[in-house]
């Protein structure tokens, strides 16, 4: 399994999940290279492919959402930039970042706690964002890390 070293934090996420351990499902976006993997059973619930190919979406019954993506950077945010116009968007509570990357995370308008790790990569932001209930916080929390840090991104 290509990120075999994060079974043993999602198989702990999994049992606090309530779900039995499970292999991590990678996705590769089919457009632009964007990976990351993440438990099946925690989002099991995949919406349809977005048609302009950005990258999928998964959901799981008790309100947590996975979204992993990549978009032209049209805009050409670095990461400080881009952390500026998040937190014009969501209530953001943490912040880090480097060279060519950035870490976010804070509370929706809907109220719901979000994570999202973004690389910059040519072109392109690649993606991964969480998001769940904060009376979830507890079995999610520990989701977020595991999958964030999977995120890749093809060189370009």
């Amino acid at each position: 399994m290509r990120h075999a070293h994060l079974a043993p934090a999602l198989a702990l996420g999994m049992a606090l999940l309530g779900h039995a351990p499970a292999e991590a499902k990678t996705y590769t976006n089919p457009t632009f290279g964007t990976s990351a993997s993440f438990p099946e059973a925690a989002f099991p619930q995949a919406d349809p492919a977005p048609p302009g190919g950005e990258g999928g979406v998964w959901r799981s019954p008790d309100g947590a959402e996975l979204v992993i993506y990549a978009f032209p950077n049209e805009k050409a945010y670095d990461p400080a930039r881009l952390v500026e116009w998040r937190r014009t968007v969501d209530r953001v509570t943490y912040q880090k970042r480097g060279r060519n990357w950035a870490v976010v995370s804070g509370y929706r308008p809907d109220g719901r706690i979000f994570y999202e790790r973004y690389i910059f990569r040519g072109d392109l932001i690649h993606s991964v964002s969480i998001r769940y209930p904060e009376t979830l916080r507890d079995p999610y929390d520990d989701l977020v890390g595991p999958v964030a840090h999977s995120l890749r991104a093809p060189a370009r």
